[in-house]
C-alpha cells in the first residue's frame, strides 16, 4: 500500500496539473490533504501555476462565477468561499449560509448577527475610523461591522502617531474603497442572475416575482444589457388574457362614450 502511495505521490508535475484540469474546485480540496506534496503544489498563493489550476477549475466548473477574485484574494481562498455546499465558515454546521462580501467571509445568519456590531456600538470610536470600516448594510439601513476587524484595525490605529495615522488613513481607505465596490458588483450581478433564472426557470406559477416580472418586465429597463428569455414563459397564455381584458375593457369604455354622446345629441 505505502508503495502505492510513493507511486501516485511521485507523479510529474505536468501529469499532476493535467489530472487537477478534470476536477472541480471541492475535489482539488480534498487532493490537496493527501499529500504535503499535493498541498504544496495546490496551497501555494504566491506560484502562478497553483493560481491558474484553480482560476481553471472555477471556470469549467463553476461557470457563472466568471468575476475574478477581489484584490488580494488567492483563487485557491476565493473558490473556497464560493463553495456554499460546504455551509458555515464560523460554527460548520448550517447549511442555509451567505457570502458576505465586505467581510469576505461565508456564514449563516446567526454567525453574522454574533460576529457583528451594529453603527451604535461604535460611538465611542472616531468617525474618520468608523468610515473606512467595511461593512453591511441591513434593513432599516442600519450599518453591520465585523467585530474581529474593527478590533484589529482598531489596535493598529491607536498606537499610531497624528501623522502616521493619517497616511494609515488613506491606504485603509483606498481598501475600503475596493472592497466595498467589489461588494457592490457582486450584489448587482447576483441580482441579474437571480432575474435571469427566474425567466428560464420554470417556478411555481403563482409566484409573485414570476407574476409581476412576466406581466411586468420592467426590470430590462434597469438593466438592459441581462438576456432576454427566447422562449415564452409559463405566463404567456395569462399576458394573451391580460392583453384581451384590457381591449375588452377599452371597447367597453368606447362603447359607454357612444351611448353618451348619443344621449346628449338626443337632448339637443
Amino acid at each position: 500500500m505505502t508503495a502505492v502511495h510513493s507511486q501516485i505521490t511521485n507523479i510529474p508535475l505536468e501529469l499532476f496539473i493535467e489530472i487537477c484540469s478534470f476536477l472541480p474546485p471541492v475535489d482539488l480540496f480534498t487532493l490537496s490533504q493527501v499529500c504535503r506534496k499535493f498541498r504544496g503544489y495546490l496551497c501555494a498563493p504566491n506560484s502562478f501555476i497553483t493560481q491558474q489550476i484553480w482560476k481553471e477549475s472555477r471556470l469549467n466548473f463553476m461557470p457563472k462565477e466568471d468575476m475574478p477574485p477581489p484584490e488580494g484574494m488567492s483563487e485557491e481562498k476565493y473558490a473556497e468561499l464560493l463553495i456554499t455546499e460546504r455551509g458555515c465558515q464560523i460554527c460548520k454546521r448550517t447549511k442555509e449560509c451567505k457570502i458576505y462580501w465586505e467581510f469576505t467571509i461565508r456564514c449563516c445568519k446567526e454567525c453574522h448577527s454574533n460576529k457583528t456590531v451594529g453603527l451604535i456600538g461604535l460611538v465611542d470610536y472616531p468617525s474618520e475610523f468608523v468610515d473606512i470600516m467595511p461593512h453591511t448594510t441591513e434593513l432599516l439601513c442600519d450599518k453591520y461591522f465585523w467585530k474581529e476587524q474593527v478590533d484589529s484595525a482598531y489596535s493598529q490605529y491607536n498606537g499610531l502617531s497624528k501623522e502616521e495615522k493619517k497616511i494609515w488613513l488613506d491606504n485603509r481607505k483606498q481598501i475600503f474603497d475596493s472592497i466595498m465596490n467589489y461588494a457592490s458588483q457582486r450584489e448587482l450581478r447576483e441580482i441579474k442572475l437571480l432575474d435571469y433564472y427566474c425567466c428560464f426557470q420554470p417556478l411555481d406559477l403563482y409566484s409573485p416575482y414570476y407574476f409581476f416580472s412576466d406581466i411586468f418586465p420592467s426590470v430590462y429597463d434597469f438593466y438592459p444589457q441581462t438576456p432576454q428569455p427566447s422562449q415564452p414563459s409559463l405566463l404567456s397564455p395569462y399576458r394573451n388574457f391580460f392583453e384581451e381584458e384590457i381591449e375588452n375593457e377599452s371597447r367597453f369604455n368606447a362603447s359607454i362614450r357612444q351611448n353618451q354622446d348619443f344621449l346628449e345629441n338626443s337632448n339637443e
